[in-house]
């Protein structure tokens, strides 16, 4: 298991230097956006570049605040243009191409959300690949262990009613070590 599964809130990001560099194309975007809607309209040149600079320096922000949020009882992917929230016992698996699948009551129908904290983009060409594994890895070790048995303590041992001591995942490495 990559870390403890605690009641604390848990926050998964990429790396700063991904994150940044998404955040600092956004105002550039958005300057070529107002130059693009200038060429093809009569609209006041200061209006526009405020309102497309505005837009891009909020969407820069949300770029570098991406993140998954993971609480006790649900899973938060908040990315550049939607944020989501699921409860845990809603989602259903972490792809390797960074979407959570999630399903929704009986009979209903699931759903892939995209976690840009969980995805590589295109234009890092792999730098940065085994920072992303780990991102899925440690939603995936949230998703194994139950709310019900996550605890506010320190270790990973919780005591069985028979008194053999079991990790949270239900290995056998513990109890081995508990018992002999």
């Amino acid at each position: 298991m990559i870390g403890r599964m605690s009641l604390a809130e848990q926050t998964v990001r990429a790396p700063a230097a991904h994150r940044a560099i998404a955040a600092a194309a956004s105002p550039v975007i958005g300057y070529f956006v107002a130059r693009l809607i200038l060429h093809w309209t009569s609209l006041s040149a200061p209006i526009v570049y405020a309102v497309c600079l505005g837009i891009a320096f909020v969407l820069a922000w949300r770029a570098w605040s991406a993140r998954v949020v993971l609480d006790e009882q649900d899973l938060t992917v908040v990315n550049t243009l939607a944020s989501m929230s699921c409860a845990h016992s809603q989602v259903r698996r972490i792809t390797d191409a960074g979407r959570i699948e999630t399903r929704s009551g009986e009979g209903g129908r699931g759903a892939r959300i995209p976690a840009e904290a969980l995805r590589q983009p295109w234009w890092t060409f792999g730098a940065g690949r085994r920072a992303y594994d780990l991102n899925r890895e440690q939603i995936r070790s949230w998703l194994r262990v139950p709310p019900t048995q996550r605890t506010a303590g320190t270790g990973r041992a919780e005591a069985t009613p028979e008194g053999v001591q079991q990790d949270r995942l239900g290995d056998s490495s513990a109890a081995d070590e508990a018992t002999g």
